[in-house]
């Protein structure tokens, strides 16, 4: 890339930040696109065969709404189409959306550092600044096919549902892409201050959640609600188009982009003050020292497992304290969603209880097993940390000592599972100890077999992060592992929704994960992770085996 620079042109650094992004903008609107109309004609059918109607489901769901308010809010209008599918789908869309710009930010910079690539960039004369003002405006022009394409996907579902709304439709999405601007902001910005792009994209993606929650609670935090006004989604919540009486919020609109412009000004400026692969207050040496001493831990890099651990000990520690956040949340939440969930059946149903389950047991199994996407997206990560150690050389530099293709593969998926059960483990303990507090009591075995069985869905969707490694051996080996993670999610939800095969269903490791809480997951679904983990790693190792060493 570097190579065709001309001295003081930013077209061709433009150029490549498009090219960069432009795997996940299809993704994005493919993916995005099918989940926003099938969910609109899923919701219409809801509505449609739900006893009593639409107005009977929304006074049905607004008690489990208000109790659960941090996960999503507003709900209001719940009982049009455009109202429930800003709720139940735009809300936890904008929060991903600004996790993937996060993480996409962190890169921007950080990540080119890492992968040495910057130095030819910089070297042709282009300047710092100039660096991060290309990467911020590649990033938003890749966000506008984005947020093109689910805006007509949901227009389209909401027209095959029978309540056509295109203006709201394409003013929601456009908002959503702004909010991903806005995460690319703060990615960039943290980046700026660690030592690693995994290490700014896991905090970003913590303190975005953080900030989700803020905006969700309002008022009821105190002194804190106050941080709403600095969270992408507070002002993105002005333009809720989709819900009737609503438009597009100009003041707000002008807010959200001044906050991601001030993000990206902050980013700019200490870019622009720190020392190259350094972070903004690292510690410099004192006039006339001589070199730093550099410890090698011997006794960790006898084995690959451990000093991938250890080199990613920072993002592991970030990822396990957003899970303990997020289960200590659903763990304080408790008592105050029994009171509604109480009044209603059918929850325990939806929550993974079903016939002579508890209320309250479903609730703690729900809790516990919202680990799950966290489990997910931590593979994704761990995937694009695979590809870049290609990109970068240090598979080259493995391979070249007594390392092989096979042991390489097995002991990352070794490093990968003690991850998952580090997070897992760091989450449910903050489960216990909030739940502890708040009076409520746990299953010890259930909890064991949640542990037990994330490892397993680790493993299984590490198994085929391998695959799709050693096979596409670059950056879209990362959007594959996220594709087949979001049609597995859609899956176990579409499916009963429409009446599907039950086959269908046990296309998706998430069915195959089940609800461990309660019960073991039936043999088929352990089936389902086991060949996925042992054998898809056993093919993982055969195709790369036959690869080269250094990225293609």
């Amino acid at each position: 890339m570097a190579g065709g620079l001309r001295r003081g042109s930013r077209l061709p650094l433009l150029t490549d930040t498009l090219r960069t992004h432009r795997t996940g903008a299809v993704v994005w609107v493919v993916a995005g696109g099918l989940a926003m109309y099938g969910m609109a004609l899923a919701l219409a059918t809801e509505f449609r065969d739900f006893p009593g109607g639409p107005e009977a489901l929304a006074a049905s769901i607004l008690p489990s709404a208000e109790a659960m308010r941090p996960l999503r809010w507003p709900a209001e209008r719940i009982d049009t189409l455009g109202g429930y599918l800003t709720w139940h789908n735009v809300m936890v869309l904008n929060l991903i959306l600004a996790v993937y710009g996060a993480i996409q930010g962190s890169g921007a910079v950080r990540g080119a550092e890492d992968r040495r690539s910057l130095d030819e960039v910089l070297a042709t004369g282009t300047s710092r600044g100039a660096v991060i003002r290309t990467r911020t405006l590649g990033f938003v022009l890749a966000m506008v096919p984005v947020s093109l394409g689910l805006g007509l996907a949901t227009a389209a579902g909401m027209a095959g549902a029978g309540e056509p709304d295109l203006a709201g439709s394409m003013i929601t999405m456009g908002i959503s892409g702004l909010v991903a601007v806005a995460g690319f902001g703060l990615g960039l910005l943290v980046s700026q201050l660690t030592t690693s792009a995994r290490a700014a994209g896991g905090a970003s993606a913590v303190g975005l959640t953080a900030l989700y929650v803020v905006t969700n609670t309002g008022e009821g935090l105190g002194v804190l609600s106050a941080l709403r006004f600095v969270s992408p989604f507070h002002w993105a919540n002005h333009s809720r188009a989709l819900v009737p009486g609503h438009q597009l919020d100009l003041p707000a609109t002008a807010a959200l982009v001044a906050l991601a412009a001030t993000l990206v000004v902050l980013a700019t400026l200490a870019f622009t003050r720190r020392d190259y692969a350094a972070p903004l207050w690292s510690r410099r040496p004192a006039a006339g020292a001589g070199p730093a001493v550099v410890r090698v831990p011997t006794a960790l890099l006898r084995s690959v497992w451990t000093a991938t651990l250890r080199r990613g000990r920072f993002g592991l520690a970030a990822w396990a304290a957003g899970a303990a956040v997020l289960t200590a949340l659903m763990a304080s939440l408790q008592p105050t969603v029994m009171e509604a969930w109480s009044a209603f059946d059918w929850l325990g149903a939806i929550t993974g209880g079903g016939a002579g389950i508890s209320v309250d047991v479903a609730y703690w199994g729900f809790a516990a097993e919202i680990v799950t996407p966290v489990v997910a997206a931590f593979v994704i990560t761990q995937t694009s940390g695979w590809v870049a150690d290609l990109a970068q050389g240090r598979v080259e530099t493995l391979l070249a000592g007594p390392v092989s293709w096979t042991r390489l593969v097995v002991e990352r998926l070794v490093a990968l599972v003690v991850g998952v059960l580090v997070v897992t483990a760091v989450a449910l303990g903050a489960l216990v100890l909030v739940a502890g507090a708040v009076g409520g009591t746990l299953d010890a075995a259930g909890l064991g077999r949640v542990a037990g069985v994330s490892g397993l869905l680790g493993a299984a969707l590490g198994g085929v992060a391998a695959i799709a490694v050693a096979g596409l051996r670059r950056g879209a080996a990362v959007t594959a592992l996220a594709v087949v993670v979001g049609a597995s999610y859609l899956v176990t939800f579409l499916a009963p929704m429409f009446g599907w095969p039950e086959w269908t269903n046990r296309l998706s490791v998430f069915w195959a994960f089940g609800h461990p809480y309660v019960e073991w997951p039936p043999a088929s679904g352990l089936a389902v992770l086991a060949v996925l983990a042992v054998p898809g790693a056993a093919l993982a190792a055969a195709i790369a085996e036959r690869t080269a060493k250094v990225a293609g």
